[in-house]
């Protein structure tokens, strides 16, 4: 029982800095993984058919399989993304043989709740006040595009084909880099032979902080292709999480319903003591 317990507790760790990191973003290694030529594009038409081949959709819907390393032992754990395309965002961590839901994160454009069911706790906080916290403007849209496979710029909406003068694009024979830096972060989105983004690097610009986002198993979804395989490499000068995702079944386009109740009895902590409590456990 000890044992299970002290796993539970490293679980919930993880789960808790795996969702609170996505608001922490920026520094990471560069994953190139390419089996062709890039073909000779210019610059302006590359870009536009990367931004042309994102995924189209209204909702989203997702079931995926990963593990959490704890010490020694991989526990397995299977996860929900769901995605009201531009307003609201929720991802569900669950350990279906130990408690079923350990986290449960849920973010709109003006507001962040996350919910740690194994201490009955949660968090409340508004999108402008951790944009205030972390200097940077990140925010839905941005999170969004992580998980859908898209480029994007901190403050933007949306990237679209007019967007290009905003880019550096540095051509070579297996892929191509497109590059973007605003105030406080840099952006870099490999691109592979078959215009498709392989891997998203947003790193901040002290350096203190990295996202390294990998795409992989390209499979036909909707009238576009999409990567079933995630890889997430986030840094900073204190933690460092890796965890890799397998998409099992999507659904785009149906019904899809995200609230943000919060279980009475929780207690209400704020991000930075989260944060600082994930800091002094692990």
């Amino acid at each position: 029982m000890k044992l299970i317990m002290k796993h539970l507790t490293k679980i919930k760790i993880y789960s808790v800095l795996l969702v609170c990191s996505l608001f922490l973003i920026t520094s990471c290694k560069t994953t190139k993984e390419t089996k062709g030529n890039m073909k000779s594009y210019e610059a302006k038409e590359l870009f536009s058919l990367v931004v042309n081949n994102s995924l189209e959709y209204q909702t989203f819907s997702g079931k995926f399989k990963t593990s959490l390393p704890m010490g020694k032992i991989n526990v397995g754990a299977t996860g929900y993304l769901k995605i009201i395309k531009d307003k609201k965002l929720q991802l569900s961590l669950q350990v279906p043989l130990l408690v079923g839901e350990v986290l449960r994160f849920t973010v709109s454009k003006d507001s962040l709740v996350l919910i740690d069911r194994m201490n009955k706790r949660f968090v409340s906080e508004s999108i402008q006040d951790i944009k205030q916290t972390s200097s940077f403007d990140f925010d839905l849209n941005n999170l969004q595009a992580l998980f859908t496979n898209q480029m994007f710029l901190a403050g933007k909406p949306a990237i679209t084909p007019e967007d290009f003068r905003l880019f550096t694009i540095n051509q070579e024979k297996e892929q191509a880099l497109i590059i973007a830096k605003d105030k406080y972060l840099n952006y870099t989105f490999t691109v592979d032979y078959t215009d498709h983004i392989r891997n998203s690097q947003i790193t901040g610009n002290s350096g203190k902080t990295t996202i390294n986002w990998s795409y992989n198993n390209f499979s036909p979804l909707g009238n576009r292709s999409f990567p079933m395989q995630m890889g997430m490499d986030i840094k900073s000068s204190s933690n460092k999480l890796s965890l890799n995702f397998a998409f099992t079944k999507i659904d785009l386009n149906t019904e899809v319903e995200i609230d943000f109740n919060i279980p009475k009895n929780y207690n209400r902590i704020t991000l930075d003591q989260a944060l600082a409590l994930i800091n002094s456990m692990i």
